[in-house]
């Protein structure tokens, strides 16, 4: 694709610049993109990604790569950046002693005031392992005549930080090439940190650029910041030493950093802020613009220890009155609270950035009690999800002595890992907070751990959860567990991808990728193992994570194979359920049967049960004596009926049915058939009718030796007839047919109970009678 459809409405400008360049032999072009420029760019005629919320043309979809290098302009432009590279024909002159000079692409390039970013980007069509070695090696080794270009072109006087980044797509990185990268201070970003700062900067636009300053100059010193001191308060709370004073959002913002929970950086773990709403900011901002001010202080942690040049102490309180210098560096002000407050100025004008804002900063608070301050904040508030708190349990119940808490915290802290191994199943595919779900991002922290821990693979409360009993998946340590449970589980989950990766990849539209899925993989994982162990006199424990994943593999052969050949209406229809908590186990015990038809001794708990509730010999007994019983009721009514008033004028309906109700309803149903197939009204009554007729107090004594059956388990009642209320809500089974809708194990047991008793009682009946 070329620079002209890549660009669309630029290019006139883009051209204008390049011809500048050009007759001034200058060593490289860039184009300076204005925001007009940018909004045509992002106008009528091209089609929304709704992920990654880029534009691109309708009548031609661009190429994974192109998309890539697109997606990081795009951020670029959002970020502010008034000077942007213009696509794939933006090249730098490089100059090397003893060579000749020649020009190196540049896939993205951006430039602000203080800042220069110079970015590679890699793309595969899918996830896959590939050696960047060369790749890094060469970008490595062009990094001095790249900043020299950049130097002889601005002009000495301009003295940026120049950013390295190497932005890939589904490829899997080595540990060697990370450690490459690492060395050559070459900064790293997957699709999943690109997606989020997208999203955040389509949320902050230009105050975004502080959070990606921060991110990738963490502890680069801000030169207009050295030596800034402010009155401030020093004290004791808590026994940590807190600051109060005031600041403006222009001083703040710069050293400020949120570690949100969509990022989840492994340095500043635990991660506790959920992504800044980009509705609440606005109505922040226009409240600022209008006059409004904020009372309240925002709560910061500073990372290092800060330079307080005291004045005067209070001897009671112990309180210090003096000069605090402010942090001079990116990246040394954690924000625990109010980042939708500080947030709020950034696109204000300057008069604004200079107004007081008040705050509280601790000093040297670790992330953990970062994170427990801000739940203690928060956690009554409407602003804080549930899911968040729940996400957050890995990182605040860590290490807890309460079996509970200790599962469910190794459970929060396994789904984080699985969702950040990239190249893994579950890589991105669980929903965070403050980022869109979509399709294939459509698994849930809540689900997920309820899977985990309802299968016991990390362990479980017993006892009264009192005491924690290890799972099979389980180590010497709950870092070990994790560790052998997240390569247990990807390899585990790898076969389901590799089995039909169509299903897969339909997320939350298919059945094999979804909270009920999973939740019932997890499950059968367990009772796998549980079986392996049985069969081959092998403890789970002590074998390594692919040793037991070959163990059980065969074990799993009739769903693998049956997966690989089944089409997407034959999964749809074997593993369509209901929603809500029943979903899981149907499914769950539906893989079971799978496995079972191979291995006839494979039956974890439940599964007898289940599969009972399945039996057609047994649904079609219970049909068959549910109606019986309906037609013997009404005899049983209308035949006694008959025997006290008779049947001449019909008395023994007019006398025996007292209820007028009743009665109406019957006539009205008759009236739909035609005269000749009209039967006598007894016939026209529902189930629980006979229920009203019977336990009347002027009949009652009429039925009780037939109709007073206590139900089972029951002590007794002075009229027994709620068995008749069960019997009709379990006719609704074969009256009302549908998928979700079957007997239980206990229906069963039910319907012979009060089919043999009731039989039992009308055949006494007619046997006193002939006596």
């Amino acid at each position: 694709m070329s620079t002209t459809e890549w660009l669309g409405p630029i290019t006139n400008e883009l051209k204008k610049k390049q011809r500048e360049a050009v007759s001034r032999k200058k060593p490289f072009q860039y184009v300076s993109v204005s925001k007009a420029l940018a909004q045509d760019y992002l106008s009528e005629g091209w089609q929304v990604d709704k992920e990654l919320k880029i534009k691109t043309r309708m009548r031609k979809e661009w190429s994974h790569d192109q998309k890539l290098e697109n997606t990081v302009w795009y951020l670029f432009y959002l970020l502010g950046y008034p000077d942007i590279s213009s696509g794939r024909n933006f090249k730098i002159a490089i100059h090397r002693k003893g060579a000749d000079p020649f020009e190196k692409q540049i896939d993205v390039f951006a430039k602000d005031d203080e800042t220069v970013v110079v970015a590679e980007c890699k793309s595969a069509s899918k996830p896959s392992r590939r050696s960047l070695q060369k790749d890094i090696e060469e970008f490595s080794s062009l990094k001095g005549p790249i900043s020299n270009s950049i130097k002889k072109y601005y002009g000495k006087e301009f003295k940026p930080k120049i950013i390295w980044l190497f932005v890939t797509n589904n490829i899997v990185w080595s540990g060697t090439d990370k450690q490459r990268a690492a060395g050559s201070n070459i900064r790293i970003i997957t699709e999943k940190e690109l997606r989020y700062y997208i999203q955040i900067a389509d949320h902050l636009r230009g105050a975004a650029r502080f959070q990606f300053l921060a991110e990738f100059l963490c502890n680069q010193k801000i030169p207009e910041l050295e030596n800034v001191y402010v009155p401030a308060v020093k004290g004791k709370l808590g026994g940590k030493t807190y600051y109060s004073f005031v600041s403006t959002p222009k001083q703040m913002l710069k050293i400020s950093f949120v570690n949100h929970r969509s990022l989840n950086d492994p340095a500043g773990a635990p991660s506790y802020q959920r992504l800044v709403s980009r509705t609440r900011l606005r109505q922040i901002s226009r409240f600022i613009y209008n006059g409004g001010f904020f009372p309240t202080n925002i709560l910061v942690n500073f990372t290092t220890k800060r330079r307080f040049d005291p004045i005067t102490k209070d001897p009671d309180t112990k309180v210090q009155f003096g000069n605090l210098y402010l942090p001079s560096s990116y990246r040394s002000a954690w924000i625990i609270d109010g980042q939708h407050r500080l947030y709020g100025y950034a696109p204000l004008d300057e008069e604004y950035l200079n107004q007081n804002i008040m705050v509280i900063a601790f000093e040297g608070l670790k992330k953990e009690e970062e994170a427990n301050l801000f739940v203690t904040i928060n956690h009554e508030q409407k602003s804080v999800p549930k899911t968040l708190l729940d996400d957050l349990e890995g990182e605040l119940k860590w290490g807890s002595d309460k079996p509970t808490e200790r599962v469910g915290a190794i459970s929060a802290r396994l789904i984080g890992l699985l969702n950040n191994d990239l190249g893994e199943p579950l890589y991105g595919r669980v929903t965070q907070q403050g980022i869109t779900p979509n399709e294939k991002t459509c698994l849930t922290v809540p689900a997920l751990k309820d899977g985990i821990r309802k299968s016991g693979i990390v362990g479980k409360a017993i006892l009264n959860k009192k005491e924690y009993s290890p799972g099979p998946l389980c180590g010497v340590s709950d870092m070990e567990t994790l560790e052998r449970a997240r390569a247990t589980i990807n390899s585990y989950l790898q076969l389901l991808v590799s089995s039909n990766i169509d299903q897969w990849e339909f997320g939350r539209k298919g059945h094999l990728c979804t909270n009920v899925s999973l939740q019932a993989y997890l499950q059968l994982l367990a009772s796998v193992i549980s079986y392996m162990e049985s069969n081959k006199g092998l403890d789970a424990r002590e074998l390594e994570s692919n040793e037991l994943i070959a163990e059980i593999e065969e074990y799993l052969d009739p769903i693998i194979s049956w997966l690989a050949t089944a089409s997407n209406i034959e999964i749809e229809k074997r593993f369509k359920v209901q929603f809500g908590s029943g979903g899981p186990p149907e499914y769950y015990f539906r893989l079971c049967k799978m496995l079972h038809s191979e291995f006839s001794d494979f039956s974890p708990e439940g599964f007898e049960e289940w599969l009972s509730e399945q039996s057609e010999e047994r649904v079609t007994e219970a049909d068959k004596k549910l109606k019986e019983l309906n037609i013997n009721v009404q005899k049983a009514i209308f035949d006694t009926f008959k025997r006290e008033y008779g049947v001449e004028g019909d008395a023994y309906w007019n006398k025996g049915v007292i209820d007028k109700k009743i009665k109406t309803r019957a006539y009205e149903k008759s009236l739909e058939d035609d005269d000749e197939d009209r039967l006598s009204l007894d016939n026209y009554l529902d189930f629980i009718e006979y229920k009203k007729i019977v336990e009347n107090k002027a009949h009652w004594q009429l039925f009780k030796p037939i109709f007073d059956i206590p139900m089972p388990g029951d002590k007794g009642y002075s009229k027994n007839v709620m068995w008749m209320e069960r019997v009709n809500e379990l006719r609704r089974i074969p009256a009302h047919s549908t998928e979700k809708r079957h007997y239980k194990s206990s229906d069963y047991d039910f319907i012979d109970y009060i089919y043999d008793e009731f039989m039992r009682r009308v055949d006494q009946m007619d046997s006193n009678k002939d006596v």
